[in-house]
This record gives C-alpha cells, structure tokens and sequence, in this order.
C-alpha cells in the first residue's frame, strides 16, 4: 500500500486525507496540534509541526518512505517549504525548495516576475531611514517579503509610515517591501490540469467576487504568459493561483499561491461536488480536475470563511 505523508491535519485538511484514505493511501498524518481531528482518522499520527524538518526527517527514515510514496499538505503556503525539503531529500516528485522560496518570498518572487516579461507595480526593499523614495502624490503598499496575511500588507497614504512589526517571523524574515498602488481590476486566476485550464474571478472585494469565463481584451496574452511562467517553475502538475491587476495600460501580478484556492472549492461546493476528492485524486494520481467549462457559473460569491458564504445567481435560472 503505497504511504502519503500529510503535513497538517486540523480542521481544514481532514477532507483531504479522508480523499486520501479513500484513494486506498496509507496516511501518515503529522500536525503540531496533538488533538487534531485527523489525528484519529490517519493509520499513523505524530504531533509534529510542518516547521520542524528535523523530526519529520525523523519520522520519513522511521516510516521508511521511498519514492513510490508522496508528500502531500493542504496547509497553508509554508507547509510547503518542509514537503519541499523532505521530498528533495527522498527523491520525490515536487517543486524545488528554491522554487518554493520563490513563490514565498516576495523579494525574489518579483525580480524573477520581470525576468519573465511578466509586469509588477514598482517595487523597492523599504528603508525606513530613507523615505525621500515616497512621492506625495502617490499611494503605496507596505509588504512584508513572506507575508500572506493583511496582518503584513500596509496602506500608505501622504507619506504616513504605520508601526511595523519589531520581530522577525514566518511572515517577516528580512525585508518589508514598499510597492506603489496600481489601479485597476482585480482578478484571481487559478491554472490547473496541466496549467492547461484557467479558473478566473474577478474580485470586487476581499469578501465578494465572481467566475468568469476569460480576463477581457487580453486574456490570451495573459494566460499565455502565465502558463509560461508555470512551465518554467516546473509547477505545471500543480495548481497555481495567482493575484493580478488589469487596467488599460498593463496587468500586474501581485502575488503566487500554492495552497488550495478558496474560491474554486466554494463553487465546487455550489454544484454540489466535492472538491477536496477532486484535488487530492490530481496531486496524489494525476486525475484531472473538473474542467472550467464545467464549473463557471454566472453567481456572486459573498463571505468570509468566519460568517459563511452566500452564492448570488447573477442571472435568471431557469
């Protein structure tokens, strides 16, 4: 029976070792929380963080895990440094821990952006000692070079400086980055099945969004290049996400992402199909998910994973 290693398994991530379980995986579940409720449902559990490469090392040699097993997390972006980590370590298929730092650090994410012709706002390393780089007339965002919280991203406006973290964490590690504001319309696109297929919500909000079909006038040039970028990660057997801005003049990629997409789960959920048996049967057999042409729906998404989610028919169902 082949093994898959999970990093996490709390709330969140037992639907997808049950996937797992299902799948006829043996699963070797690990989660710093000793309670987790995947704890129990996994054939092996350690109470162990996905930050503590040393003792997953540990349970990898214990386990004796090869090349025919799998690393799998449904965690958040950093459980993917250690399965990056572990995975190079047996020789397993994943990306690259320097292809992982890349997405995760914003330092490097955005030079690598325009090696690859692919446009971001201008962004410099913040030094709060120098602030003659902030133009009046101009609004600005304070970034922290891990960051994926809004705990880490600052507006800026007339030149005020927010209080800043004093401590180094996962979230800050050397740098805050100050990146003018870009006007325009936001968008979340999410490759899959190869990279092949576009899942696209335009966002009006942090709590409202909406599917669509393609991007507008220059989708193709979008996508394209955005498959380009995958291919040369060698992320095409995942499923990326990735923010961007679209105006009259460019569209900006803002950000890349790695753990599962929110708001395509929640339109599985909306056509009554279950996304994490999807996703896990693509990570850990290589199926394809369901196709865009399948899923896209003419709804409003609203809510917050705290108060729930409503799904607004934007069109007469008949």
């Amino acid at each position: 029976m082949p093994k898959v290693l999970f990093l996490g398994c709390n709330h969140d991530q037992t639907p997808y070792l049950e996937a797992a379980l299902k799948l006829g995986f043996a699963v070797i579940a690990t989660d710093k929380n000793p309670d987790a409720p995947g704890a129990k449902l996994a054939n092996r559990f350690y109470p162990v963080s996905y930050t503590d490469t040393k003792n997953l090392e540990g349970i990898i040699r214990r386990e004796q895990l090869g090349q025919s097993d799998h690393i799998f997390t449904a965690s958040s972006h950093f459980a993917y440094e250690a399965a990056a980590h572990l995975a190079a370590k047996i020789g397993l298929e994943f990306p690259s821990p320097e292809v992982i730092n890349i997405c995760l650090d914003k330092s490097r994410l955005y030079p690598f952006l325009n090696e690859c012709n692919i446009s971001v706002p201008q962004t410099t390393i913040f030094n709060p000692h120098d602030l003659n780089a902030l133009k009046p007339d101009k609004e600005y965002f304070l970034k922290s070079d891990y960051g994926k919280s809004p705990k880490y991203c600052f507006q800026i406006s007339k030149g005020h400086i927010p209080e800043l973290p004093s401590r180094f964490d996962n979230f800050y590690r050397r740098h805050f980055l100050l990146q003018e504001s870009v006007a325009g319309t936001h968008y979340r696109i999410n490759l899959f099945n190869g990279s092949q297929e576009a899942a696209i919500f335009i966002k009006f909000s942090d709590t409202s969004s909406a599917p669509l079909s393609i991007v507008g006038p220059g989708h193709k040039d979008v996508i394209n290049k955005l498959q380009g970028l995958v291919n040369k990660l060698a992320l095409s057997k995942w499923l990326v996400k990735f923010d961007i801005i679209v105006n009259s003049d460019d569209w900006y990629v803002i950000d890349i992402g790695l753990d599962p997409p929110l708001r395509l789960k929640l339109l599985y959920d909306y056509v009554d199909m279950n996304f994490a048996d999807y996703y896990t049967s693509h990570y850990l057999q290589g199926e394809r998910m369901l196709s865009w042409a399948k899923l896209c729906r003419p709804i409003l998404i609203k809510g917050t994973p705290g108060k729930g989610f409503d799904f607004i028919p934007l069109v007469k169902e008949e």
